[in-house]
């Protein structure tokens, strides 16, 4: 798909392009919906220099769409959101935890929501998301999560409750998530979230990465690409559990000292092993609970 434009989704909620063909491929496209907007399903897909605007209803970026789609190997680079109505307050996107009344909390910029079907056992893997771009516009832009990454077997579109055992994997991999070389200029409603609400996900090591490994010196704290957020200063991501190490180690274009930023609700309390800009710690770009 290449030059498309595809607008007036904003009253019925309607998401937007979903390609669901190994190896999809879209550039150049204009994109407005009230849902989720890029949906990335298949394997080997390429999503490349998309606006969207964005309302409160979905996800920028949807990762695997609800776990219904096996996404390895995919990309998507050059995402400029010039609109964007997030809500911290909001029950599909703002600041709850999993379901929430009328709607499901684990949503944000980028999401996932994975419900671990059977039939995507690859779970999320060997993604990139590089370029992705959200201006101020005078405080006209509102975001909520940055990302909100995991399995919500217990979510909304899943329907655990009501489907035989056999219908979920028991074994749920997240590795190789990269997000790269992005801005996100209004200030963040909410802590983004890593989660898994069944116990079930093995987290790679790393399962996400926050800046461009093949370009940075973490020996020297030399981080390039990181993904940002805010501005004057800027900060990254800090996915420690003590404000103490954030204060140490976590970084701002200023120089190292920062807040947490990523909350966990992982109910078997297993280690996510995201990788994240710290300085001054013996293995720099640490996991969250070393």
């Amino acid at each position: 798909i290449f030059d498309v434009k595809y607008v007036g989704t904003f009253n019925d909620q309607a998401d937007c392009l979903d390609l669901r063909a190994t190896g999809s491929y879209t550039d150049q496209t204009y994109t407005q919906s009230n849902d989720d907007n890029i949906k990335i399903w298949a394997e080997q897909s390429s999503r490349r220099h998309s606006t969207i605007l964005q309302g409160k209803a979905g996800c920028g970026i949807n990762l695997s769409s609800y776990g219904y789609g096996e996404i390895e190997g995919s990309s998507v680079t050059g995402v400029y959101a010039h609109r964007i109505t997030h809500a911290k307050s909001d029950n599909w996107n703002g600041c709850g935890e999993g379901m929430q009344p009328g709607g499901e909390g684990y949503g944000g910029l980028i999401c996932s929501r994975s419900c671990a079907l059977a039939f995507n056992s690859k779970g999320l893997v060997d993604t990139e998301i590089s370029g992705l771009y959200v201006p101020d516009i005078l405080d006209a832009n509102s975001i909520s999560r940055v990302f909100a990454l995991g399995v919500n077997k217990q979510g909304y579109f899943c329907g655990a409750d009501s489907r035989p055992s056999s219908d979920f994997v028991t074994k749920y991999p997240i590795q190789n998530i990269v997000l790269k070389n992005s801005a996100i200029y209004p200030e963040p409603g909410c802590m983004s979230s890593i989660f898994d609400d069944a116990g079930i996900v093995e987290w790679g090591n790393p399962s996400i990465t926050f800046f461009d490994e093949s370009s940075s010196n973490t020996k020297i704290c030399d981080f390039e690409g990181a993904l940002s957020m805010h501005e004057n200063p800027s900060y990254f991501v800090c996915g420690f559990s003590d404000q103490a190490d954030a204060e140490k180690y976590c970084m701002t274009t200023n120089g190292v000292g920062s807040a947490i930023n990523v909350e966990y609700n992982i109910v078997n309390g297993a280690n996510p092993n995201i990788n994240f800009p710290t300085c001054g710690m013996k293995a720099a770009g640490t996991t969250a609970t070393e």
